[in-house]
């Protein structure tokens, strides 16, 4: 681990890292692990009513408050501009259309998802003990599922404490590919693979299975392509997207499920009306849901909820900050393959976010927006070095080899 590590000191048995957590055994910051494995229970609390993961989340930022960063983010000031804009900005449109508790806990939980990425970057959460924890959790999910331990929402799909197959879906599909971060070799790779992909077929979410799909892809094909080539692979993926799920949907199994895909046809055109109808400000926090024959329906597309939520002016905001950390837009130094990894998990998102309703404002999206802040910050700091020093790039990883697992 060099000085230049993004994580350095967020893991190591160093005096910095023993004043900055007594929780720790070897190289995983056990606290960090353990909160991180409560993101997949998506349970309410009792008592409190939130669901459990934003309680985990919400406790996680306020530990890591109180912890010294272990880097400067460099470059990043856009990061810190759109958070406090955007924020005031959806603060200012609750005002205006009436504030209710839906606005106070959806802009609370926005707030925590930006603390949480802000806090990944600056190494206050070790995102690689987070991860760790996170992977646990999906995978303990699994059996307790099956053998009845866990709740079944969706008969007989894999769901579990995520409590939903297409938040299943799309949770299992991302982290498959943040684990690539910590897991290097390539036979541990194919079996992560493998692992995660008979997940996301067990959640029977077409969306998430075409995502992670185009996501693998992404990996094994970006690295050799420069920007003209890469644009055209991201058409060719969003076209092969759209396909996959249109055409699954009159295959085998699916065939037969179309009363449902008819009842979501139609959730889909209140919601787009809904969405055409919304003030260039929006309806407000919380407005992303429709009502058919008397039953309240969640939106079946991220895009138009935010638009419904917040106007086009909170959908431009998260799409920057897809934008800049996931895609690395405007970043400086050379491309690594950490940077490759979040990409093809900013594909995981913004295809999920065509037909799923809760994407983007979700810890997965933003543990993926506060790992790729952390490698923008990284790459624009070895950037400003090599500037300065007219020589060869120092090279920096955020994923240290000695925490990387074999």
């Amino acid at each position: 681990m060099t000085e230049h590590s993004p994580l350095a000191g967020a893991s190591s048995k160093t005096p910095d890292f023993v004043r900055d957590s007594i929780f720790a055994v070897g190289s995983t910051r056990i606290i960090d692990a353990v909160l991180m494995m409560f993101f997949v229970v998506r349970i309410a609390t009792p008592g409190i009513g939130l669901p459990v993961n934003d309680i985990a989340g919400l406790l996680l930022v306020a530990v890591a408050a109180f912890r010294r960063p272990t880097r400067q983010l460099s470059g990043t000031t856009w990061f810190a501009a759109i958070s406090v804009l955007l924020v005031t900005f959806l603060a200012i449109v609750a005002i205006a259309t009436g504030p209710t508790q839906a606005d106070i806990t959806r802009l609370g939980r926005i707030l925590i998802m930006l603390f949480l990425a802000g806090f990944i970057a600056s190494g206050r959460i070790d995102i690689v003990s987070g991860l760790k924890g996170f992977s646990v959790g999906l995978l303990a999910n699994i059996p307790l599922f099956y053998a009845g331990l866990a709740p079944d929402t969706y008969g007989g799909l894999l769901t579990g404490f995520l409590n939903d197959k297409n938040v299943a879906g799309f949770t299992y599909a991302i982290l498959t590919v943040l684990l690539f971060l910590i897991y290097r070799r390539l036979w541990t790779r194919i079996v992560l693979t493998g692992l995660g992909l008979g997940a996301v077929v067990l959640t029977d979410s077409r969306t998430s299975m075409a995502a992670l799909a185009a996501a693998l892809i992404w990996l094994v094909c970006a690295r050799f392509l420069g920007p003209f080539f890469r644009i055209i692979l991201a058409g060719v993926l969003l076209g092969g997207f759209f396909y996959a799920e249109d055409n699954l949907s009159q295959v085998g199994a699916y065939a037969a499920r179309s009363g449902s895909d008819e009842l979501r046809e139609r959730i889909d055109a209140a919601s787009l009306e809904k969405t055409l109808a919304a003030p260039w400000y929006g309806h407000g926090l919380g407005e992303a849901t429709t009502e058919l024959a008397g039953d309240v329906w969640f939106y079946h597309n991220s895009y138009w909820g935010l638009i419904t939520e917040g106007g086009y002016a909170f959908l431009l905001a998260i799409l920057a900050l897809l934008a800049f950390a996931g895609f690395q837009f405007l970043g400086k130094g050379r491309q690594t393959p950490e940077a490759r990894i979040v990409e093809a998990a900013t594909i995981v998102i913004l295809l999920c976010s065509f037909r799923l309703g809760e994407v983007f404002i979700t810890l997965p999206t933003f543990i993926a927006i506060g790992i790729g802040l952390g490698i923008y910050s990284q790459r624009h700091s070895d950037w400003l070095v090599r500037q300065a020093a007219a020589g060869p790039e120092v090279e920096g990883a955020l994923f240290p080899i000695q925490q990387r697992v074999s």
